[in-house]
């Protein structure tokens, strides 16, 4: 049985509380950045230059890719015959969550496209989804046809007709639940290909694979660089790091289930960090010990036992108001609160990317289908970014189209004038100068 009591801390202040979980706030900082950076760097500049031929050598060198080009791309029939080949209680829970986050979003989507006016002249925006986006779902250690579903569903909500899916496959092909996955989000255009020479090719745009306005969803570290490099050329949702769940509970709270949710991040991968904050110590002891237990019973032991071991905390604070103040530090991509009175908490969040209130609401029902997409910001970005959703996919240009009224004209003009002089830009000024003008005959180059 593993030994978790090291991963027991207290911490009375916010810099104590800081120090204690300085390896998360580590976990960001790759000692071998520069070698990655100079490595995607170059299979970027590869594709973009031999554009299929690299793409083709990238796949078999690093994907395990055994097929030719004309079989990289995978037809709407082979997703088709993937999805009916599952077993029924699969094809349901797909639906099921193909339902719930298309309802979610189509909520917010109602929302998004209202027009905006101001007062009190005319001026809006023009709301227009994106024409063509690219979806990365990683492979490796498990697959993830959930991540499809989170993007591939909320693009096609927000209206985009072009949905591109892209995934790493081995010798023996895409996972037969990400196909399924892709059917039932209604991608029709999806290629056997993953890793930086995906991103590269979504990016830059080969012979089979066209170029996208925007690339989504999370990867690894390669990947993760790869999208911070061709932003720019194409836009991308954010730069996903290792997930993580932060849990504030009281001493109502079960340590049955505080330990099943911290195990449940942890599993994910050994970068993974799960964090309960408590006020009450004798119930940090008592989710050590279920931790210990649980452990015994997880399938993937291993991967959770490392990430617990380097970025699983037990934490007690001495009040709850400290242990949101930690939580806003952290600012985690799951925050679950197991309180009593959880609602009443909610004020108290400034930072997170997705919150579950009450301890009912386990973070698992949000990777999988209870609407709200599970791609979140990761590594402290909750601070300045949000999730993925309809905005996501959207763009919006801005409108401007009358005045109210003559001095209400007049009055824009005479301030653009002064303010454009202001700047050294004297041909602005008479630009707009020129409808006085045009109004009232005469130059108004001096006015």
């Amino acid at each position: 049985m593993a030994d978790l009591s090291s991963r027991l801390f207290e911490a009375a202040t916010l810099d104590e509380a800081r120090e204690i979980l300085s390896p998360i706030f580590r976990r960001g900082q790759d000692p071998e950045g520069d070698a990655v950076r100079e490595r995607v760097g170059q299979i970027i500049a590869d594709v973009r230059k031999e554009g299929d031929r690299a793409l083709l050598r990238y796949a078999r060198e690093l994907d395990g890719y055994s097929g030719d080009l004309s079989d990289l791309r995978v037809s709407p029939e082979q997703m088709r015959e993937a999805f009916e080949c599952l077993a029924p209680e699969i094809r349901s829970a797909l639906r099921l969550a193909k339902d719930r986050i298309g309802q979610f979003h189509e909520k917010i989507r109602e929302n998004a496209f209202r027009t905006l006016s101001s007062a009190p002249g005319t001026a809006g925006v023009l709301v227009r989804p994106l024409r063509r986006i690219g979806i990365y779902v990683p492979g490796g250690t498990a697959a993830y046809p959930s991540t499809v579903l989170m993007t591939a569903v909320v693009a096609g909500v927000a209206g985009v007709p072009e949905i591109v899916g892209v995934t790493p496959a081995g010798s023996t092909g895409i996972p037969p639940a990400i196909l399924a996955a892709f059917h039932v989000a209604g991608v029709k255009e999806a290629y056997q290909v993953g890793g930086v020479h995906a991103i590269g090719a979504l990016a830059f745009g080969t012979k089979t694979i066209g170029r996208v306005d925007k690339i989504v969803g999370p990867g690894n570290r390669y990947v993760a660089e790869a999208k911070r490099q061709v932003f720019g050329t194409v836009d991308i949702d954010m730069i996903a790091g290792p997930t993580e769940v932060l849990i504030v509970a009281d001493d109502a709270a079960s340590p049955r289930l505080l330990a099943a949710d911290l195990l449940a991040q942890a599993e994910h991968d050994t970068q993974a960090s799960s964090v309960l904050l408590v006020t009450d110590r004798p119930l940090a002891r008592a989710v050590v010990d279920e931790l210990e237990r649980q452990l015994t019973e997880l399938p993937r032991r291993r991967i959770a036992e490392e990430a617990f071991g380097n970025f699983g905390f037990v934490l007690v604070v001495p009040t709850l108001e400290r242990a949101f103040e930690i939580s806003d530090l952290v600012s985690p991509e799951h925050l679950e609160l197991h309180l009593s009175e959880p609602r009443k908490w909610l004020a108290s969040i400034q930072n997170a990317g997705a919150v579950f209130v009450g301890k009912k609401m386990a973070e698992a029902y949000g990777d999988y289908c209870f609407g709200p997409s599970h791609v979140l910001p990761t590594n402290g970005s909750a601070r300045f970014s949000s999730p993925v959703s309809v905005e996501t996919f959207l763009k919006r240009t801005t409108v401007m189209e009358e005045f109210a009224s003559v001095e209400e004209q007049e009055e824009i003009i005479r301030a653009t004038a002064v303010l454009a002089r202001l700047e050294g830009l004297e041909g602005h000024a008479r630009s707009a100068l020129a409808r006085l003008e045009s109004r009232e005959g005469g130059s108004t180059h001096g006015a």
